[in-house]
């Protein structure tokens, strides 16, 4: 499949970008989209966190689908629990680790995950430090 393609398997309203398109979904509708992707044998690139203007986080899942960026995005709250997409896909195991680690993002059923960016018993967050605070 093409970019387009997968963009219609998918459905809702992408908005175009000048390196690709993204997707704006509940968080609610996190897996469900990277399933989606999957099946449409799109590659997971990359997860990007970054703080979002009206406060919490804009997460950002980003699929390579025949050199287009296709991104799955989502605002939350600093408390909020994120949906897993490791099980399922692998590649989303360090960027969900990390992530963890520089803004302290949960992610449902990794409450044993390994730090990939901290030592063993440091607090997730140091995206947020030194003042202790949320950016």
């Amino acid at each position: 499949m093409n970019a387009a393609e997968v963009r219609e398997t998918i459905g809702g309203t992408w908005t175009e970008r000048p390196y690709g398109w993204k997707l704006c979904v509940p968080v609610a509708a996190i897996r469900d989209a990277a399933l989606q992707m999957l099946r449409c044998e799109a590659r997971f690139s990359a997860l990007v966190a970054m703080p979002a203007e009206a406060g919490g986080l804009r997460l950002s899942w980003n699929w390579d689908v025949k050199g287009v960026l296709l991104s799955i995005e989502t605002a939350v709250d600093w408390d909020s629990l994120v949906p897993s997409i490791a099980d399922f896909c692998p590649g989303a195991d360090w960027a969900e680790r990390e992530t963890r680690d520089y803004y302290a993002v949960s992610f449902d059923r990794r409450d044993t995950t390994a730090p990939l960016m901290l030592r063993t018993g440091d607090e997730p967050g140091m995206m947020l430090r030194p003042e202790g605070g949320r950016v």
